[in-house]
């Protein structure tokens, strides 16, 4: 029997012995990368940085610093919890600790991601907390993140009245007006408009305590 055997097949299953090592390597790496960012952004420094260079022990052509890097994801990661952290306590009327956790947030990664959602609820609650100066920025930052989203704009709405902002109120009322469904909503802000219009001040104790529910 003739032996179909033959040199290309040695380079066939070389090339592909080769290929496979090299995807089993970046298969390593990859997982080591994410590890050690997984471990770095809940404050295991240490541990991320002997993940990283575990990943430098399979690719040592690797570009970073595993100490400079395992901090950059303790920061995210931290930043991160505080932004969370200030979003839960502005809804209870803690309005300053909520500002100096997004504050520091931003201090700790600059480049942290605060979604149009997160800037309303401080923009909200700040405002039915009787703080609406304070975290009228972030009103502002909302909106520019999301000007398709009623809500954002009502609660601008809210922040501007309560600071004197009487016509931007009203074009910000007027904006949700026009693109909420719920009638009920719409009827209540149509009235806030006829009461600011009037040179009347809507947001009584009264209000904004049944707002706060």
């Amino acid at each position: 029997m003739t032996d179909s055997h033959s040199p290309e097949d040695d380079h066939v299953n070389s090339d592909r012995s080769v290929a496979q090592l090299a995807w089993a390597i970046e298969s390593s790496v990859g997982s080591s990368l994410q590890e050690g960012e997984k471990e770095a952004r809940t404050g295991n420094i240490d541990n991320a940085v002997a993940t990283f260079h575990t990943a430098f022990k399979w690719k040592p052509s690797l570009k970073f610093d595993p100490k400079v890097k395992a901090q950059e994801f303790a920061n995210k990661g931290k930043a991160e919890r505080l932004i969370g952290e200030g979003e839960r306590i502005v809804k209870g009327g803690n309005v300053k600790e909520a500002l100096a956790d997004y504050t520091e947030a931003l201090k700790l990664d600059p480049k942290v991601e605060i979604s149009a959602d997160s800037w309303n609820s401080l923009c909200r609650y700040g405002s039915l907390h009787k703080q609406a100066t304070d975290v009228m920025f972030a009103c502002d930052k909302a909106v520019a993140l999301a000007r398709e989203n009623a809500s954002i704009f009502d609660s601008r709405g809210l922040a501007r009245a309560l600071t004197g902002n009487t016509q931007g109120a009203i074009t910000d009322f007027e904006a949700y007006i026009a693109q909420t469904q719920d009638k009920d909503s719409k009827a209540r802000r149509q009235r806030w408009v006829k009461d600011l219009r009037a040179g009347k001040n809507p947001f009584t104790d009264a209000e904004l305590e049944k707002l706060r529910k």
